[in-house]
């Protein structure tokens, strides 16, 4: 069954390891990366270009599914239906979520994707939950925005933003945990290309039609 453009706007989502960067430039590029909930596995890909950044959720045979459009100057989101070829404005309605975390920041580090990635933990008592992220830093500093642009509700982001001194940092692997060992979502990092990424992807196409809710 083919998801409506809600449908795709409720699954878009989201998914940061320590390394020495050449540069010091802020990252533009791809970032893909897949999202484990129970049995169901969805495939995502980031593009960034400064304020700019494109999210695409990819189908099992390689379609483009559904995009966002987010501007984290502006603080606007615009969904796109590229079957339809519709786009809509979503509106951030949703109050910020106050959570009481723990947060500790390991020495544990391994090699993920050519980066030395470092452990860092998320504990929530009241809510039975952790999260383990490895973490890398390529001047990721578009990912802090994306997060509080998306205002999600989805433990793996609203944690991320209670750590702090994360700016610049991505998460490659996150793994959500309840206090029996149940992995309830897995966040986790398949490619990373840094590259010069064309304006256009991050514009409206212009034969999209806006959607109007009657």
């Amino acid at each position: 069954m083919k998801k409506t453009i809600f449908q795709l706007l409720a699954t878009i989502a989201l998914g940061t390891c320590l390394s020495v960067s050449s540069t010091a430039q802020s990252f533009e590029g791809m970032v893909e990366f897949t999202k484990t909930t129970g049995p169901v596995v969805t495939h995502y890909k980031y593009f960034v270009k400064g304020d700019h950044i494109r999210i695409e959720e990819i189908g099992a045979k390689g379609d483009i599914q559904g995009v966002m459009l987010v501007d984290t100057r502006d603080g606007t989101v615009k969904a796109l239906s590229p079957e339809r070829k519709l786009f809509m404005d979503v509106p951030n309605l949703r109050l910020p979520k106050d959570v009481n975390v723990k947060v500790t920041k390991t020495e544990e580090t391994q090699i993920l994707l050519g980066y030395q990635c470092e452990k860092w933990n998320v504990h929530n008592a009241q809510e039975d939950r952790d999260i383990e992220y490895w973490v890398a830093n390529d001047e990721f500093d578009f990912f802090i925005p994306l997060l509080e642009t998306l205002n999600r509700k989805d433990k793996q982001a609203v944690y991320f933003l209670e750590i702090p001194d994360a700016m610049g940092v991505f998460p490659m692997l996150g793994t959500e945990t309840k206090s029996d060992g149940t992995v309830v979502t897995k966040l986790e990092v398949i490619n990373v290309e840094r590259d010069e990424n064309k304006t256009a992807i991050f514009e409206i196409p212009p034969n999209y039609n806006k959607f109007e809710r009657n």
